[in-house]
């Protein structure tokens, strides 16, 4: 497999690095980036070919990966638009810019597989999201799959309008784990813990639960059942989640993050 990364930011530098502690690595990986500091950065610690412009990086390779920032994807796709080639698959991991966007500056044909990673993909932890274009061969979308996957793990999403959705629960859900996180170690430091050891059992605790529920075969609704005795300390903490609304919080915060997707793709941004 022949990639072209084009930006050479945190999601970038986080594939490669997954994609170099495979065993079955690419052949070929180029990075086009303006910034001589980041192409610096990326052939000191791979064996990687960097260029400044963009058209310069993607001829002859299998896969493009547009990996910019939203405002930015404009000019991108005037500078490579009429170089990439109908058999060279484009993924885009542009958060909010629809297929439809991006195939108005390439050939109509051309195979698109928008995704939606997540901050944990620094670390090798992260989830993505993906949404082929009807003109994606099952090659291709296995490559896309096989690419995402040194990130983390992989998801398909059949209709692109619930990319939307995929961006609030996965793409924004770190932030609100920290902000839980974070409630919980200020709770406990409130109540007379010293705050770093208010903060380490907040954080492990959360560490430790998420590990349980990815490794476990039960769903997470009963591994809080096994947790919470009947009359127990547990039971008196959840009745209080319960009675202040939290799931219909987490509903309402969750829908409030689709709509600000819907509405920040339509003026071609993401914030």
């Amino acid at each position: 497999m022949k990639i072209a990364f084009i930006g050479g930011g945190i999601m970038t530098t986080a594939l490669i690095s997954g994609l170099f502690a495979n065993a079955d690595r690419p052949q070929t990986i180029q990075v086009a980036d303006p910034e001589a500091d980041a192409r610096d950065r990326l052939t000191k610690k791979w064996p990687v070919s960097c260029f400044e412009m963009a058209a310069d990086a993607i001829a002859g390779m299998d896969a493009i990966v547009l990996a910019v920032k939203p405002q930015v994807l404009p000019v991108v796709l005037d500078e490579i638009g009429h170089q990439v080639k109908t058999g060279q698959l484009v993924i885009s991991i542009v958060a909010g810019i629809p297929i439809s966007h991006i195939l108005e500056s390439l050939d109509s044909r051309t195979p698109v597989i928008r995704t939606m990673p997540n901050t944990p993909a620094r670390i090798g932890l992260g989830i993505t999201a993906l949404h082929a274009h009807k003109s994606c061969t099952g090659p291709q979308r296995q490559m896309a799959q096989e690419l995402m996957q040194a990130a983390g793990e992989v998801v398909w999403v059949d209709t692109e309008d619930l990319m939307d959705v995929v961006t609030a629960v996965s793409g924004s859900g770190p932030a609100y784990f920290f902000y839980l996180i974070e409630a919980i170690q200020k709770a406990g430091a409130r109540l007379g813990l010293p705050e770093k050891i208010s903060a380490s059992l907040a954080m492990q605790t959360a560490y430790g639960a998420s590990a349980m529920a990815v490794q476990s075969n039960l769903t997470v609704t009963e591994l809080r059942r096994r947790v919470t005795t009947k009359g127990g300390t547990t039971e008196a903490a959840l009745e209080q989640l319960v009675s202040g609304h939290f799931e219909q919080l987490m509903d309402t915060a969750i829908a409030a993050a689709t709509q600000r997707g819907i509405e920040l793709a339509s003026h071609g941004i993401r914030k």
